[in-house]
């Protein structure tokens, strides 16, 4: 079977290329994409060899639907709608592992953005949220817009969003967001309404734009014993000042790399059979408490909420690109274009 897939061959470049795809192998899916989302902070970095050598694939974030199982695969069957961390492509062989079901009827164009809204999800239970608890999120791009409503959906109040650009603010109340603050444009009022919290600061502060300044204002505001949480690597200018703005405080900064925390849990029990002493059971199974929540359980829990109706996503996704017009897509991600906040691929 034939797949098209995008490639970076050098930097600051994406190419559409043509290729042989196998039969699934044991443990193995072959998926049919359905949509895909361009996630141009990390796509931005990897066109440009910041995180791995070129040329590489490109793409981690896909709704897809089950074409094919392998031998051995009883979990999935054919037509079964999915997600992925799978390149963009339109089909794609994946570890069974590594594929996370969706609700049947779940708007799968909502549900391509389930990487970087879990992204989110693992930084509020970082955080320890409180219900009640009012928090801010500096940064309104993609991670931060999705940050700020799971925030909001988990019982935050109020939610405070903060950004330089009011188109993206306007987005975030149409998102339903208490709060939505130009702290260039309008500094009065958000020193005001963290004035008004009565916590001395605010307790739980998310940075999501992945610049120095705003960490380091991320330290000012956050409250004895609260936390701030980094969502994203902050570059440029000097080691924030720590000492009287965090630790005199006895607040926690805590980082939130996605892949700090398992994917997937899958557990091997001992039973009793016929004699004693228990023997393992052949085979694993996955792990489904809550005590553990790892990103395939977080990627469910978000698929749920858009399934729901608890989490709109339409308001983010400001454009939608065909195959033809990927290249054009990726031009926009390499010039980090500021009009490109929630990009999708729809590969049907």
């Amino acid at each position: 079977m034939k797949t098209t897939y995008v490639k970076i061959p050098e930097k600051g470049k994406v190419v559409l290329e043509k290729g042989e795809i196998e039969e699934p192998g044991p443990g193995e899916l072959l998926l049919e994409a359905q949509y895909s989302t361009l996630s141009p902070g990390t796509e931005n970095a990897l066109m440009n060899e910041h995180i791995l050598p070129l040329p590489q694939n490109i793409g981690y974030s896909m709704a897809a639907t089950v074409k094919a199982v392998g031998p051995d695969v009883t979990d999935f069957q054919v037509g079964d709608p999915v997600v992925t961390t799978g390149q963009h492509a339109t089909y794609l062989l994946m570890d069974k592992r590594n594929v996370t079901p969706a609700p049947r009827g779940i708007d799968l164009e909502q549900a391509a953005f389930f990487n970087l809204a879990h992204t989110g999800m693992y930084g509020i239970r970082r955080s320890g949220l409180q219900f009640g608890e009012p928090a801010v999120v500096l940064g309104q791009g993609l991670v931060g817009a999705l940050t700020a409503k799971l925030a909001q959906l988990a019982g935050a109040l109020p939610v405070i969003a903060v950004d330089l650009d009011d188109s993206r603010l306007e987005i975030s109340r149409e998102m339903g967001i208490h709060h939505a603050i130009n702290s260039k444009t309008n500094p009065d009022e958000l020193t005001r309404l963290i004035d008004s919290l009565g916590f001395d600061g605010v307790p739980v502060v998310f940075e999501a734009t992945g610049a120095r300044k705003p960490l380091d204002q991320a330290f000012e505001m956050v409250s004895e014993r609260g936390r701030v949480v980094m969502l994203s690597q902050a570059h440029g200018g000097e080691a924030p000042q720590y000492h009287e703005n965090l630790m005199m405080k006895g607040a926690s900064l805590i980082g939130c790399y996605i892949n700090s925390k398992p994917f997937s849990l899958y557990r091997t029990d001992l039973v009793i059979e016929d004699s004693w002493p228990p023997v393992l059971a052949r085979g694993e199974k996955r792990y489904k408490g809550t005590d553990v929540w790892t990103s395939d359980s977080d990627i469910r829990v978000v698929l749920n909420l858009i399934y729901y109706g608890s989490l709109n996503l339409k308001p983010l996704i400001s454009h939608s690109f065909n195959i033809d017009q990927i290249v054009d897509a990726y031009e926009m991600v390499n010039s980090l274009d500021p009009n490109l906040l929630g990009g999708v691929i729809c590969w049907k």
